[in-house]
């Protein structure tokens, strides 16, 4: 372009050669070019950034409610389900132990929880001491291993001198036909409530169908102490 504009201004006699606009060009753009392209991998690598702080809990490092949100399918299909998950007398932790005891709790359920799933499934904190999880491929067999372990709960170190045993209520959707996540989502809190009410340290499923029936499952007897 420098080697045409020039024929413009100065004419065939006075123009520099190709070879000099050229050199011209390739000295000022190429600089300009490398730092264009730094700058936008800079602003790519500051949208991720950005993007991961939004969307991550910071206490437990687990991805939160809006990146649950956006990750998972808007219908969840009859061979996918959804699971909320809530920690049993959260609240008495933090009040007995306070506040510090009770965020190393959620931490440590939070672990607990991830670990309880399996490859593909996704585990979010959705707010307080509540968790949801998304499983891609859930068969009977399947759900009841992974809600059995994560309603039974784990031993917690308190650090003052006790081992207490923290237990989950834990609601789980399925459908027999595609329904769209906010209804699975509405139905495992609902299944969620159901495992309070039962005693907690279980787990209940609402099954979305034709009939909208609710088929409610307990794990085998637990020896678990919890909180009072």
């Amino acid at each position: 372009m420098n080697h045409v504009r020039h024929i413009f201004v100065y004419g065939l006699s006075g123009q520099k050669t190709y070879w000099e606009n050229l050199s011209d060009a390739t000295f000022t753009a190429l600089p300009m070019c490398t730092f264009a392209l730094l700058l936008i991998g800079h602003l790519n690598a500051l949208q991720k950034r950005l993007y991961l702080q939004a969307t991550r809990d910071a206490l437990t490092d687990l991805p939160n409610r809006r990146w649950f949100m956006d990750k998972t399918p808007e219908r969840i299909s009859p061979t996918q389900a959804i699971m909320i998950i809530d920690v049993d007398r959260f609240k008495d932790i933090n009040d007995t132990f306070g506040h510090d005891i009770g965020d190393l709790c959620l931490r440590q359920m939070a672990l607990h929880l991830h670990t309880s799933l399996e490859q593909g499934d996704v585990l979010a904190r959705i707010g307080g001491e509540e968790f949801a999880a998304f499983l891609g491929q859930a068969d009977d067999a399947k759900l009841q291993r992974i809600a059995t372990r994560m309603s039974e709960g784990m031993a917690f170190d308190t650090g003052q001198g006790s081992i207490q045993r923290v237990t989950a209520s834990v609601g789980i959707a399925r459908t027999d036909r595609p329904i769209v996540r906010h209804d699975a989502l509405r139905l495992a809190d609902k299944a969620v409530y159901q495992a309070k009410s039962a005693g907690r340290a279980c787990y209940r499923i609402c099954l979305a169908g034709h009939r909208n029936e609710t088929q409610q499952v307990v794990p085998a007897a637990l020896s678990i102490t919890s909180l009072s």
